[in-house]
């Protein structure tokens, strides 16, 4: 009884380090300022960085789930009666491999750090604000995460009014050296037990030693950091603060951002792969060679790789032939042929790579994936049409992506709502996809510009709705079923 009692408890021991040896995901939340400095050049210097990193870090470990959140003071492009601090939820927490690219300017005016961090924070505790402004209002941690805010900002520490003005700290309380002027980061530190790290692109010294004082233990900044006594991290020598003159990358810098990622990721025994391509001109003519590495846990087996061109408006995915020479037992590299490419004739836009690697661990299947680690670029790949622009296979008509052409009512729903656009179309299809890019719904339809859908029996979540016209006009929009 003794020895069958023994067997048990061992093999219980066995299956659970088999189980936890690839288990381990963060909550990450990335927050964007949308200040008045933040101009749309920075905007989009700081988006691209802010994509690399999520890419990273879903790489770095599956089971990372991310969300997205803006944080400014008024509604970006629109006429505002008023402002004050305001956050937009881009999306909600996820490990899909579509919302990487789901990202645009939202907000504008003054940011406000502080107040912004009490409004996330009413949002993970599903308390109704009216200064959230998405449709999505709460963020669904899972509370066996840990959780991590990574912000990406230009702020100074306390500078302007409440309607323009630049604060990294408490509007209301915002002496120098208090635990006051800290107070919602210090409620996120102790009671949500969350750790933050900070990609600032610093005004001034006042400014940098506040945003070091938000950081978190760990990274390689050990520079003046603003004295909070009750912080959690109070002494420690180095801090998850990244300070930056710029958000571009330099060539110097082709790393940054993956490394940042890697520094607060948790890889928890997970295989890993990555790779990296530099674009050059557009179609498929003008393809280069893809080169990375992996990595396997110990007592894993390879199985296979598969290369996919994403379309990073649709999320539609098109298979790529990859057969890579090996140039070690771990590296590899691959050139692109014209012919190794799956597009159906016509097709354009801009695509990213996604790499992904099946291996075996314990007679049990994983798959992780990767993005392209070159860092200049929201793309790897560009189909056009244009005639001084590369190769494409041609069409009688090119797609013309339409932007604010659709509208969603009501959004958030229960299942039932309407597709609004902006005209009739004479005969077009409607498709509903999830955030892996699976189609959940699809739905022809011929000379209208409200359309009437139900998805009550899809799951709670983000959709993407996609409606393709017989001129190949696209519009897309998210929605958030409750």
């Amino acid at each position: 009884m003794k020895k069958t009692f023994f067997f048990l408890v061992l093999t219980f021991i066995m299956s659970w380090n088999s189980l936890s040896a690839q288990t381990g995901g963060t909550d990450y939340i990335v927050v964007l300022d949308n200040g008045t400095s933040m101009t749309n050049a920075r905007f989009t210097s700081m988006k691209l960085g802010a994509i690399k990193v999520i890419e990273q870090l879903l790489a770095c470990n599956p089971l990372n789930r991310i969300a997205v959140v803006h944080y400014g003071a008024g509604i970006y492009n629109t006429t505002n009666s008023f402002y004050t601090p305001r956050i937009y939820i881009e999306y909600d927490f996820t490990n899909g491999t579509f919302m990487t690219q789901a990202i645009q300017r939202r907000l504008d005016n003054g940011d406000h750090f502080n107040e912004a961090l009490g409004l996330i924070g009413n949002a993970l505790d599903g308390v109704s604000n009216a200064n959230i402004v998405s449709p999505q209002t709460t963020l669904n941690r899972d509370p066996a995460n840990p959780m991590r805010v990574i912000v990406f900002t230009d702020a100074e520490r306390n500078t302007g009014g409440i309607d323009d003005g630049s604060y990294l700290v408490n509007y209301d309380f915002p002496a120098l050296n208090t635990p006051d002027a800290f107070k919602n980061v210090l409620d996120f530190k102790i009671a949500r037990q969350a750790k933050f790290t900070m990609v600032h692109l610093t005004p001034d010294a006042l400014a940098t030693a506040a945003a070091a004082s938000i950081a978190s233990e760990g990274g390689s900044y050990n520079g003046p950091v603003e004295t909070n006594v009750d912080d959690p991290d109070y002494g420690v020598p180095y801090r998850s603060y990244y300070q930056r003159s710029y958000f571009d990358i330099s060539p110097a810098e082709a790393d940054y951002w993956s490394h940042l990622a890697f520094e607060i990721c948790n890889n928890s025994g997970w295989g890993n792969i990555n790779f990296k391509y530099e674009p050059n001109g557009c179609g498929i003519s003008q393809a280069q060679t893809i080169s990375g590495s992996y990595i396997l846990p110990a007592g894993a087996t390879f199985s296979a790789f598969k290369l996919v061109a994403r379309d990073v408006v649709t999320g539609q995915d098109y298979s790529v032939n990859f057969a890579p020479v090996m140039t070690s037992s771990t590296s590899f590299y691959y050139s692109l042929q014209p012919s190794d490419f799956t597009f159906p004739a016509g097709t354009v836009g801009k695509f990213v790579f996604l790499l992904s690697m099946q291996y075996e661990y314990q007679g049990a299947p994983y798959d992780v994936i990767s993005w392209n680690g070159h860092p200049y670029f929201d793309y790897d790949l560009y189909l056009t049409t244009a005639p001084n622009c590369g190769v494409t296979r041609m069409s009688p008509s090119s797609i013309v992506l339409k932007e604010n052409g659709l509208k969603i009512s009501p959004n958030p729903t229960n299942g039932a709502f309407k597709v609004i656009l902006d005209k009739k179309i004479e005969s077009g299809n409607l498709q509903i996809m999830d955030l892996n890019g699976n189609i959940v719904y699809s739905k022809p339809f011929k000379g209208q510009n409200i359309i009437d859908i139900d998805i009550h029996s899809q799951k709670e979540g983000i959709y993407i709705v996609k409606v393709i016209s017989l001129k190949n006009e696209i519009y897309t929009e998210k929605i958030i079923k409750k």
